[in-house]
């Protein structure tokens, strides 16, 4: 919260943003590489923890975003030594090592391996290898990577002083388990286990491979009936793991030939993929408190993996860590959780419940309190995920049912700001900013629309993406990607929008789209504005609008000096009532004539607004008096405006009122005065 920093990312790079302005080192700003291009970011998927953050695409193995300090900043691939893998192999196929250690040639006994393999895990005997080069489909190389205890093996290699016992004499003729005791107590830490064979070197009488493990205890391999040991005690001696042809392998899950996951979330301790090409269905948990390890086990705290199980293909489309981890795909949305209430999340008590059966689009979802806002696979609905205890399942109310054209063509992008309002911002396909106040408590949902100033071609400014950070004032900064045609040129900027409570001072009211502030000594000429070449702005001079005024070679001339200026592109802000119903003798007044005389607005710290019938029949609401001076800026006004409306009879009736001007306009109601006259 204290430490929020907005990303920009771009064609294989990414920037940094802190308090308004961005991150720079040596006076440059600071920018590092990543794999993402132009068309692969709107599939970027990322999940937090403080200075560390997972980046999930399909296209690409998970990479990690790691914060040193305000300038230190590096993108790494995650190394997954231990997992993710694949089921375990059920064909007679095997794999066989060359070696224990190090760098390995894994030959198969038919066609396994492709070209894509390159960066792929092998899970092999006790061990992981990770491909590095592909020879053929049954041969490549690999490195052997470290396992949880520290070694770097295949199979385990024990140099130790240790005891060998015959388990029966030879004289009897029966069959007998002999055995290998170690004082100190390592077998199983060093990796031993049942089913394994080894080799004993070092001994005088007790050498040989191919010894099979039939038990194992921390002091005591017991060998299979048939294997003679010599009874030799306290000899110092090697056993070590045998590299046979082994068809008990699994593959990584991710990599080139299967994809990689295209979802990520933290949940309940555990890093979370989900969604490779290869099983789009499939979740992977990392082991408890161990984010970048996904060896599977039975133990509570090792990781799991879990597919969907259901009639269609239900392709995971983002996960969503809250009350229970969501899974949302293409077909319906899911909970993770733990069969137990209250339990946490281990490998024999996990289930997954398909909960609604809408679809969601490939976009992250948004966490508002105890609710989860996500978009419906057609990407016009936004619906709000929330538990129900009446039917004691979730279910998700469509949030635009009173204002679908607002979202017509599809949202790409959202974010929620919390503070100071409840607000969804969304981005609409055609770059309209289409945003939900959104006080569930208060049963308060409502849409508007905003129109960013400025054009681009023919249209208006384009707004591509939006994200919120905390901010230093009591309220969340919402940052924009606006692109316009700046020069003949097209130009994306990054944009803040302005704090929303500014206070009480009219110098401080700033109303411009893409602009900057001028504070410091009476100046004519303004500089600076090289982003706004050949703009029309309006300008904010001292309180007071200023004419608008022409950028040229990156300033503006004003007609006044100024010690405080903001100066931008212009916008209108329009609000227009939906049908007056005042009610009449007989009932309602909807599809009566009727006529409103005048119109009372209640304002909050207001200056300038006009009221009318219709945009092109508008009259101008006066704010100075006459006793006013005419040499200072307008005050703000707080209270009600009452005019005069010159609107006709009609059966509609609405009221329209707007603000053109670079100064605050907080309507808090609307009063109208209205006759309606009964057929």
């Amino acid at each position: 919260v204290e430490q929020a920093y907005i990303l920009e990312f771009g064609n294989q790079y990414f920037r940094v943003y802190k308090d308004g302005g961005i991150v720079v080192s040596g006076g440059s700003p600071v920018e590092f590489a990543t794999p993402y291009t132009t068309a692969q970011l709107d599939q970027i998927k990322f999940a937090q923890t403080a200075d560390v953050m997972y980046i999930a695409h399909p296209s690409h193995a998970p990479r990690k975003i790691t914060r040193t300090a305000h300038t230190a900043w590096t993108v790494t691939e995650v190394d997954l030594q231990r997992g993710a893998m694949l089921d375990q192999n059920l064909t007679t196929t095997t794999l066989t090592a060359n070696g224990r250690t190090g760098s390995v040639t894994i030959t198969a006994s038919a066609s396994t391996f492709v070209s894509t393999d390159v960066g792929r895990l092998v899970k092999l005997h006790k061990g992981f290898a990770k491909i590095t080069n592909f020879s053929s489909a049954t041969s490549v190389t690999a490195t052997v990577q470290e396992l949880e205890d520290g070694r770097s093996e295949l199979m385990p290699s024990y140099a130790a002083t240790l005891s060998f016992h015959e388990g029966d004499p030879d004289s009897t003729g029966l069959e007998h388990n002999d055995r290998i005791e170690d004082s100190a107590g390592n077998f199983i830490t060093q990796g031993f286990e049942n089913g394994m064979k080894i080799t004993i070197s070092g001994t005088s009488s007790n050498n040989g491979s191919g010894k099979l493990i039939v038990d194992v205890t921390d002091t005591v391999i017991t060998l299979a009936p048939g294997i003679d040991l010599a009874n030799e005690g306290a000899n110092s001696c090697t056993i070590t793991g045998e590299l046979i042809a082994d068809s008990n392998f699994s593959l990584g899950a991710f990599s080139e030939t299967t994809g990689f996951p295209a979802a990520v979330a933290f949940y309940e301790q555990r890093l979370v993929f989900a969604g490779t090409a290869n099983q789009p269905q499939t979740i992977f948990f990392s082991q408890s408190g161990d984010f970048e390890n996904f060896e599977r086990g039975t133990n509570d705290d090792d990781g799991l993996v879990y597919t969907i199980g259901s009639n269609e293909v239900n392709v995971i489309r983002y996960l969503a860590s809250g009350r229970q981890l969501i899974v949302g795909t293409s077909g319906g949305e899911f909970i993770v959780r733990a069969s137990g209430f209250d339990e946490p999340l281990k490998p024999n008590n996990t289930q997954i419940k398909q909960q609604t059966t809408y679809g969601s689009a490939d976009i992250q979802p948004m966490q508002v309190g105890n609710a989860t806002l996500f978009l419906q696979r057609a990407k016009r609905k936004l619906r709000e995920l929330i538990f129900s205890n009446e039917s004691d399942s979730y279910v998700a109310p469509d949030m635009t049912i009173l204002a679908e054209h607002i979202t017509e063509g599809g949202i790409t992008a959202f974010a929620y700001q919390q503070e100071p309002d409840s607000v969804a911002w969304t981005v609409r396909s055609d770059g309209v900013l289409s945003c939900m106040t959104y006080r569930r408590e208060e049963q308060v949902v409502a849409w508007h629309r905003h129109i960013i100033g400025g054009a681009f071609g023919s249209g208006n400014a384009v707004v591509e993406s939006v994200a919120v950070i905390p901010g230093d004032l009591d309220e969340d900064e919402v940052y924009l990607i606006v692109k316009r045609t700046i020069g003949g040129a097209t130009k994306r900027y990054v944009e803040r929008m302005s704090g929303f409570d500014f206070g009480s001072d009219i110098t401080d009211a700033y109303f411009v789209d893409s602009g900057l502030t001028y504070s410091g000594s009476a100046a004519t000429t303004i500089s600076g504005l090289d982003h706004l070449e050949g703009q029309t702005v309006s300008v904010l001079a001292d309180g007071s609008v200023h004419p608008n005024v022409t950028v040229s070679s990156g300033a503006v001339t004003l007609q006044r000096s100024v010690t405080k200026a903001h100066i931008g592109l212009p916008f209108t802000s329009k609000v227009e009532t939906l049908r007056v119903d005042g009610g009449s003798s007989l009932g309602s007044s909807q599809g009566k004539v009727k006529r409103i005389s005048e119109v009372t607005v209640r304002l909050f710290r207001s200056v300038g607004l006009k009221v009318g019938t219709s945009t092109s029949e508008l009259d101008v609401v006066p704010f100075r008096d006459s006793g006013d001076a005419m040499d200072t800026a307008t005050p703000l006004f707080t209270g009600d405006k009452t005019v005069e409306f010159r609107g006709g009879y009609d059966d509609d009736a609405t009221i329209v009122i707007q603000q053109d001007q670079p100064l605050p306009m907080t309507i808090l109601a609307i009063f109208p005065t209205v006759s309606v006259f009964d057929k």
